[in-house]
């Protein structure tokens, strides 16, 4: 039903109107089924990660999110979905500083009482919400510092996670995997991860962490290094942005991604957003990485 008013002409306008969003893009719909703990619990592996997910894996494109379990069980982990939902980070972004406190103190509760500091480490696929735990908690919860400087050290993109574990873990998985594939990439990454810090260990981080993985299992990848797409999280969808989030997008990234569909490179994006932006202002169908790399191990290669 909801669906329904979301796709209705008459009922776009009305709730455009009356919230100040853009009636010139498409709404994004719920999935026929949400991503839930049942989507893991069908295989338990040597070690406990906890996924977080948000609110396009869980309610919207909850395909992403399985291709995160998906992956992570095939090299070993059981995986727990929690129940907090993303890290607060659009509640931040809008400035709702008091809900996103409580968000966050919820969260943190939830991953203590699953074991944090007990080798569980928390992964994520929407850089905005695993970049938010990693390093703005400390100061949106300053009493619990302590707490979260450890946390930290073990919150990752799912993608830099599994580099940090590869070359434990990958020999489980079929060698073949990691053959050269034909399939050429066109890889955009979201804006927070191209900004990520290098981390302590030395291994990439951010963008160079998904390209790497890619890399890793045979593909070749191009990196559309053209900044922002414009989106900017919802601020593509208010009403009094949407022509500077358009004139952004053609700035560099929407131009390169055209060029990346004509020369048959498949387009991939990390940022939810960003993927309503490909489609919007490219007309180009572009998927998370982690659902490529999901068919690959499910033996439904890419050639």
């Amino acid at each position: 039903l909801v669906n329904y008013f979301m796709r209705a002409d008459w009922s776009r306008t009305l709730i455009a109107r009356s919230a100040g969003i853009t009636e010139k893009r498409e709404f994004p719909v719920f999935a026929k089924s949400k991503l839930t703990d049942k989507s893991a619990d069908h295989v338990a592996g040597n070690k406990t990660v906890l996924f977080l997910s948000d609110v396009f894996s869980k309610y919207l494109e909850p395909e992403v999110g399985r291709a995160a379990i998906d992956i992570l069980q095939a090299f070993g982990f059981s995986v727990k979905v929690l129940r907090t939902v993303g890290a607060g980070a659009s509640l931040l972004s809008k400035g709702f500083i008091p809900v996103a406190r409580s968000h966050a103190g919820k969260l943190l509760d939830e991953i203590k009482q699953l074991g944090v500091g007990a080798d569980v480490s928390v992964v994520g696929c929407e850089p905005p919400e695993v970049y938010c735990l990693k390093h703005e908690y400390s100061s949106l919860i300053p009493d619990r510092r302590d707490e979260l400087e450890l946390l930290a050290k073990d919150v990752w993109l799912v993608e830099e996670f599994l580099l940090r574990v590869a070359n434990k873990y990958r020999s489980i998985l079929q060698p073949n995997l990691f053959s050269k594939k034909e399939t050429k990439l066109a890889l955009h990454t979201h804006c927070h991860q191209q900004a990520e810090r290098p981390a302590d260990d030395g291994l990439p981080t951010g963008t160079a962490a998904t390209a790497a993985l890619l890399r890793m299992f045979g593909f070749e990848v191009e990196v559309i290094d053209a900044g922002c797409c414009g989106m900017a999280g919802t601020f593509g969808y208010d009403a009094e942005h949407y022509d500077l989030s358009m004139q952004v997008g053609e700035l560099g990234v929407l131009p390169k991604v055209r060029k990346a569909t004509a020369e048959n490179r498949k387009v991939l994006s990390t940022g939810s957003a960003c993927r309503l932006q490909f489609s919007h202002g490219a007309k180009t169908t572009s998927e998370h990485p982690l659902v490529l790399l999901a068919r690959v191990i499910n033996s439904k290669e890419e050639k």
